[in-house]
């Protein structure tokens, strides 16, 4: 080969590696962008698992928290029905017993009953001549003295009470009081009339 040919081969080489070189320092700069893509897809993963944690959470809290709210409501009223019921036990317990303060006008031993005019005591008796059932249970004294219902009197002060039943009233505990007996004032003695002074006439002169 010619010395010419030789330096013109010798010319392609060198241009042919000039030109290699900088592609290929191109190519190792442009490399390493696919590991920052795969960085970002991992933080953006990592940021919805979190938002998707953060979101359960909070679902989480406001069903604990509306769970909660339900549970007390349900305790309240709960407390305000079984108020209601207690109350209203004690107002129909209290319409059943009966209390009455008067004068006893009437008693039947064979009938089992003492017939009472009443000054005071429950309303639904009150102003009335009521008629009262005694049984074997009724507790009856007299001055504070256990009785039988005969030794109970017309115009004798009685306290009755009892309960009311579907066949009327029931006495549980007459206490009955024997009236205070009349004084009668002792009668004022009559003054006695004074004897006229006699005037024994003057002598005559």
């Amino acid at each position: 080969m010619s010395d010419k040919r030789k330096t013109w081969t010798a010319l392609l080489l060198a241009a042919a590696v000039s030109v290699s070189v900088p592609v290929t320092a191109e190519a190792a700069n442009a490399a390493p962008k696919k590991p920052a893509k795969t960085s970002s897809t991992k933080l953006t993963a990592a940021a919805r698992a979190a938002a998707a944690k953060q979101a359960a959470a909070a679902k989480a809290a406001a069903a604990k928290a509306e769970a909660a709210r339900k549970a007390a409501a349900a305790k309240a009223a709960a407390a305000a029905k079984a108020a209601a019921a207690k109350k209203a036990a004690e107002a129909k317990a209290a319409a059943l017993h009966f209390a009455a303060v008067g004068t006893v006008t009437a008693v039947d031993v064979e009938a089992g009953t003492v017939t009472v005019t009443v000054a005071s005591g429950s309303k639904t008796v009150v102003g009335t001549d009521v008629v009262f059932t005694v049984n074997a249970v009724t507790k009856i004294t007299r001055d504070d003295v256990k009785v039988t219902l005969d030794a109970v009197l017309p115009g004798d002060a009685v306290t009755v009470n009892g309960v009311r039943t579907v066949t009327g009233l029931v006495a549980a505990h007459v206490n009955a009081t024997s009236p205070e007996p009349v004084v009668e004032p002792e009668p004022e003695p009559e003054p006695e009339p004074e004897p006229e002074p006699i005037v024994e006439p003057e002598p005559e002169v």
